[in-house]
């Protein structure tokens, strides 16, 4: 049996909300949609985080890699098709079947043949040292315990490997959820505004530091830019927390096809105003190295 059919067939007896530890939502049951943020997301300079990152550690061939909390595989295929890792050095894990249904499905166009497992990132099913490189990007926020996950990605990685984890920075702020946020306030809906990240920017080198012994940090920063708000309405419509309001029950369904409609409006008067949308980007890499044993 192929990976893809494996996972396929296990995904179809799991609940389409199969999420990571921590996660109570259904935006992660799949990749559909965020792999539809992360392709749809086109940076003013041209650069894309994922090439960006991947070009600050020493991605060499016939490197093993785990790619921890893979997704749809947005890391996975710039790795291998920019950096020459062959697919099958690659191992996808991620808690979610259907994330990892999605990740085989794409690894099936691009023929592609990376391995798959579903697996808590914070008991991982590997022996010590068994990996060149692991990745986990955009993703240690989720857990309900990143020090034991960072500690876990250090026990598998070899004394002379790395870690390579991305996330975002609280230092922005972004129309996208300014304009989600005040559509709720307008409609009555109510909501819990989220606090600082548990892994950021910010904090993330504390957190890495349970695991590793050198921690380096690297900012990627851009923007982007929508010329017609029709183009930040599609944005806006695969980021979580519009998809996730969308599965509430609790919610009006007339005040859910309002709140689209006061996002493009007010995305609508900036273009007015300034002719275009822009959008700062504020995010980054850690290179983690020497893994406490």
């Amino acid at each position: 049996m192929s990976p893809a059919t494996d996972v396929s067939e296990q995904s179809q007896k799991r609940e389409t909300a199969d999420l990571a530890p921590g996660i109570l939502f259904p935006y992660y049951g799949r990749g559909d949609q965020l792999k539809a943020k992360h392709v749809g997301t086109q940076m003013a300079s041209g650069r894309r985080l994922e090439t960006w990152a991947l070009g600050l550690v020493p991605v060499v061939s016939n490197a093993t890699i785990l790619d921890a909390g893979c997704g749809w595989g947005r890391f996975t295929w710039p790795l291998i098709e920019e950096f020459a890792i062959p697919s099958t050095k690659v191992t996808c894990l991620d808690s979610s079947l259907g994330m990892l249904e999605t990740a085989s499905e794409e690894a099936a166009r691009r023929q592609h043949r990376p391995g798959y497992l579903s697996a808590d990132m914070q008991a991982l099913p590997f022996l010590n040292n068994c990996f060149d490189g692991a990745m986990a990007n955009h993703v240690l926020y989720h857990l309900t315990d990143i020090e034991e996950g960072v500690r876990e990605l250090a026990r598998v990685v070899k004394e002379d490997g790395w870690l390579l984890a991305t996330t975002n920075s609280d230092d922005v702020s972004v129309p996208v959820l300014e304009f989600h946020y005040a559509a709720l306030d307008r409609l009555g809906i109510e909501y819990e505004r989220e606090a600082q990240s548990p892994f950021s920017m910010e904090n993330g080198e504390a957190l890495l530091s349970s695991g590793f012994k050198e921690v380096d940090r690297s900012y990627f920063e851009d923007e982007t830019r929508y010329p017609d708000a029709d183009g930040f309405l599609a944005s806006y419509k695969t980021i979580g927390r519009y998809r996730n309001l969308l599965a509430r029950q609790d919610i009006d369904p007339d005040k859910k096809r309002q709140l689209p409609v006061l996002v493009h409006q007010q995305a609508e008067e900036v273009i007015r105003k300034r002719g275009e949308l822009r959008s700062p980007v504020r995010m980054g890499a850690f290179v983690c190295r020497c893994p406490r044993s």
